[in-house]
């Protein structure tokens, strides 16, 4: 049974195969998560305590050493810079960014934001697409405005390379949670939660001040590669939201939503969706159009035995994924569809 739809788990089985072709492998054993570096390139855990920035060829760039805060003191996210000058940490207290070799450039401390949960939820630090500045959101006190914990967002500019800070700016209907950059520079797209639903925002930021420039369901976690378009998840289920939908548009009129759960998706190319279904190691294509099961991908059978985790398209038709095998640990590959016979 897949997604608990005996009928759909059969409709599947019967779709064409893709069959995936190994093009890069990684040498060394990796930790779970992948992030993607604009301009090409993947930023991953090493098993000793690094953050390694690595080439579109999985070939390492740079090492940057987790800072002791961050390793002790649980959740927190990351980002390397494109030119692999700079690490940036950002977690529930502190956000730092450091150098190769582990010393801190830039350090601020700031108030643990909390969920309506009471879950704490760590700040969030991006390097801009051109390199020059990082943009980092962190929680602010408010308790006039902001949700059930009494904290709001604001975003706060460094600019590269000289560390200082250049203003500050209210981020209103932001979490500033995994905040992800439009490829254009000026747009970052996040999320809110109301207790109900999620809701996807992308703002604009222009002269010092934010808007928001589009609106849509669920958070954003990836970008069409032509930009116009963006993919967003809420609770398992995808949407592909337009750019051009405003936040007063209705959601049947902005939205086009999948039918099934998948725990993981990510632009492949223009016309694919790379995804992971619910309560399954299988991978699967979808159309962007209708979000509809295209295709099913089938890995050699070498890797047969392997629990495949992460995943993240590239946008040129080939993608990333972390493998667990006994013994051998996690590994790093990247994949294209194998040529015909």
């Amino acid at each position: 049974m897949w997604n608990g739809h005996p009928a759909y788990a059969s409709r599947v089985a019967r779709l064409p195969r893709v069959r995936a072709e190994l093009i890069a492998e990684f040498d060394e054993p990796v930790g779970a998560g992948i992030g993607r570096v604009r301009g090409g390139g993947w930023t991953v855990h090493d098993t000793v305590g690094n953050v390694l920035l690595l080439g579109a060829d999985l070939k390492v760039r740079e090492r940057f050493p987790v800072p002791g805060h961050f390793r002790d003191g649980g959740r927190y996210d990351w980002d390397v810079h494109p030119g692999g000058r700079w690490a940036v940490f950002a977690g529930v207290h502190r956000t730092e960014c450091v150098g190769a070799d582990g010393a801190a450039v830039w350090t601020l401390d700031h108030p643990a934001r909390l969920t309506i949960d009471a879950d704490p939820v760590p700040s969030c630090a991006v390097f801009h697409p051109g390199g020059d500045e990082l943009w980092v959101f962190v929680p602010v006190l408010d308790d006039d405005r902001f949700d059930d914990a009494g904290f709001g967002t604001r975003r706060l500019v460094v600019d590269l390379p000289g560390m200082t800070a250049t203003g500050t700016q209210a981020a209103d209907e932001s979490w500033g949670q995994d905040v992800l950059f439009h490829p254009d520079g000026q747009r970052t797209g996040s999320s809110s939660f109301d207790g109900h639903s999620v809701d996807g925002y992308w703002w604009r930021w222009q002269d010092g001040a934010g808007s928001v420039a589009a609106a849509g369901a669920g958070h954003p976690i990836d970008v069409h590669p032509d930009g116009t378009a963006w993919l967003g998840n809420e609770s398992w289920t995808l949407s592909i939201n337009r750019f051009e939908a405003t936040a007063e548009a209705e959601d049947g009129d902005s939205s086009i939503r999948s039918r099934h759960e998948y725990d993981q998706a990510s632009f492949m190319d223009r016309e694919l969706i790379l995804a992971v279904p619910r309560e399954s190691d299988s991978h699967v294509l979808l159309d962007v159009g209708t979000l509809r099961v295209s295709a099913l991908v089938e890995y050699p059978k070498t890797f047969s035995n392997e629990k495949r985790d992460d995943i993240a398209g590239v946008g040129d038709g080939t993608w990333i994924t972390t493998s667990r095998r006994r013994f051998t640990g996690t590994r790093l590959r990247r994949w294209r569809p194998a040529s015909q016979p």
